[in-house]
């Protein structure tokens, strides 16, 4: 599972001028906060704005975060760009992950005299998608959420037989990779994904997600299977009636998609937390 390509990184780095609007200038702040390694991208602006929890997959640290921050800031909405493994004062595998950290996150901007509480969202790729879509489903104050080649699962570690995410101290149910080393990685998820059983057990609750989802999958996704993944989480919502508004925006391409659908997804994002928050 090392092997995990940078999806939502290469995203943010493969075009860096693509969006040239720079509405609202913005500050760069070191959040210290209950040993949060984050920045925060602060617009620049009278009155209290919106804000995005934004994070990485199994690249870790802060680059994808702050990436975000650059992309989202200039447009009026804040960006708490997050690292939630692999740096200082934090773990340095994406391993036993505590799903605390994450509402800490929360708990800071809601208490942020910039920040308005009520207008919260989240965004993360590949195995932040995991992350994303366990925060907006234990926090009703995630209002927002934008995945990229999403799972509709959690997933064990990736040095450890456990759970990445962990609650309350105990693990959160997750897959482990099927079939062995000799096999592709997209096999080895295929493989896990067919055992039904397990999966229910480490379906996330979609239903408890409070507010509108982009999903945005790769159609030849060469690592995990992102398109049917993001699919059976339209369907799963529809049967159950979900409140609010579920957008999947596919594209054919592998998992880290591609400098030409680079300025499409980029929109797409900042479009959305524009029109939910």
């Amino acid at each position: 599972m090392h092997k995990f390509l940078l999806s939502l990184y290469l995203i943010f780095s493969l075009m860096p001028a693509l969006l040239k609007a720079q509405d609202h200038q913005y500050d760069i702040n070191k959040v210290d906060h209950n040993g949060l390694v984050a920045n925060l991208y602060l617009p620049r602006v009278k009155g209290k704005v919106p804000a995005v929890i934004a994070f990485g997959g199994s690249e870790g640290g802060l680059g994808t975060g702050n990436a975000n921050g650059e992309m989202i800031a200039p447009h009026g909405i804040a960006v708490l760009g997050l690292a939630y493994f692999k740096d200082k004062g934090i773990p340095q595998t994406l391993d036993q992950i505590p799903m605390e950290y994450f509402i800490d996150a929360i708990n800071y901007l809601d208490t942020h005299p910039s920040i308005d509480s009520s207008k919260i969202g989240v965004v993360g790729g590949s195995r932040g998608s995991e992350a994303a879509f366990l925060l907006a489903s234990l926090d009703l104050r995630i209002k927002s959420v934008v995945v990229t080649t999403p799972s509709k699962v959690a997933w064990n570690g990736l040095t450890m037989p456990k759970s990445a995410w962990t609650m309350d101290g105990k693990d959160i149910p997750a897959l482990a990779l099927g079939l062995d080393s000799n096999a592709t990685l997209l096999n080895r998820f295929n493989a896990a994904l067919d055992d039904e059983i397990l999966v229910k057990k480490s379906l996330f609750k979609f239903e408890n997600i409070n507010g509108p989802i982009l999903l945005i999958s790769a159609e030849n996704d060469q690592i995990w299977p992102s398109y049917q993944m993001a699919k059976d989480i339209e369907l799963y919502l529809k049967n159950r009636q979900f409140q609010h508004k579920v957008v999947h925006n596919s594209y054919k391409t592998g998992h880290g998609f591609s400098q030409e659908t680079a300025p499409r997804i980029k929109k797409s994002i900042i479009n959305h937390f524009l029109s939910t928050l």
